[in-house]
């Protein structure tokens, strides 16, 4: 989403509001990506004063990933809270820089799907993942010892 700073100061702060885009473009090929669903992001704007906002995110994407050993195509769900901040401070090293007088949420979005992406995991960690949060395995030479805790 994109607002102007005149827009910023004119909206009741904090500020909500939901939408969904579409990154395909941006992802779509990008490393293991092979595609995207469209973004549901949830976003509300807090006013930090002296033009800056914090924005708080909740993301939600599904990504098909490649399989880094067998090429297979898996679905990858990303459901992530984030919180940036957005200034006209050159200096604040850790807050996207608003651009002219444009807030523009995107790259914000975009660095946060792709910190949340694996770098590399192919289809039997994912499935092995899942079966172990299923249940715990017990290695039976082990198994004996179970009992002395």
């Amino acid at each position: 989403m994109r607002f102007t700073l005149a827009q910023l100061k004119k909206t009741q702060m904090p500020y909500s509001y939901d939408e969904t885009i579409d990154l395909s473009n941006e992802l779509d090929g990008l490393e293991d990506i092979v595609k995207s669903t469209p973004c549901i992001v949830k976003s509300t704007i807090m006013d930090r004063g002296d033009e800056t906002y914090k924005v708080k995110f909740n993301i939600n994407i599904t990504l098909t990933l490649e399989d880094s050993v067998s090429l297979k195509h898996f679905d990858f769900p990303i459901d992530v809270d984030a919180e940036e901040i957005f200034s006209t401070d050159e200096s604040n090293e850790d807050a996207f820089l608003i651009d002219g007088i444009t807030l523009d949420t995107k790259e914000a979005i975009l660095a946060n799907i792709l910190i949340n992406k694996p770098m590399a995991t192919t289809v039997e960690e994912f499935e092995s993942d899942l079966d172990d949060s299923e249940e715990e395995k017990i290695n039976p030479a082990f198994a004996s010892l179970k009992d002395l805790l």
